[in-house]
């Protein structure tokens, strides 16, 4: 009997990349292990009421659900696939603050790493096209609306094309 060739699962490779990412330091260099999960609201309402105390799950990429993939013999295509990198934040700051304490020091830099370890991984390629939304305050919509994340954040909306093979990720020096 021949060997069956497993499925390609994106979370799982993006997981194998993620795991190379460095931990992000803040201003007294403690440092935060990137916390990567995915799932639509209602996952993500549950992850983080499981996360409530010590172990926060920041900064935080979340693979937004859901998502299409068009599997092929040796790959697995995503088109628009998003992520949320996410801290949490105040209320009171305003955005000036916000884009020096949060998204200068935390998500720009997670954000640049994560583009370095997709460049560097043998199994994913992307076209080097990123969309990239920011959401200072990230409890609200566009239209005002409040979201129904139990958490108040500072986030990089990031969404981007890219195809995912089978091959064996060879380790990552970012």
């Amino acid at each position: 009997m021949g060997v069956v060739k497993q499925s390609i699962i994106v979370e799982d490779r993006f997981r194998e990349i993620f795991n190379y990412l460095p931990n992000m330091k803040d201003d007294n260099l403690n440092e935060f292990p990137i916390v990567f999960d995915g799932g639509d609201e209602r996952e993500l309402n549950a992850f983080l009421t499981t996360k409530q105390g010590d172990s926060r799950p920041y900064p935080l990429i979340w693979l937004v659900y859901p998502f299409k993939e068009i599997h092929t013999k040796k790959e697995v295509k995503l088109d628009s696939v998003t992520f949320i990198l996410a801290v949490e934040t105040n209320s009171e700051m305003l955005n000036k603050q916000r884009l020096d304490e949060t998204f200068k020091k935390i998500l720009f830099p997670l954000l640049f790493n994560i583009r370095k370890a997709f460049e560097k991984a043998c199994i994913i390629n992307i076209n080097d096209e990123y969309e990239i939304i920011k959401h200072p305050n990230y409890s609200s919509d566009e239209n005002g609306e409040q979201l129904s994340s139990i958490e108040l954040w500072d986030a990089l909306k990031v969404t981007f094309d890219c195809s995912i093979n089978n091959s064996c990720l060879r380790p990552l020096k970012i």
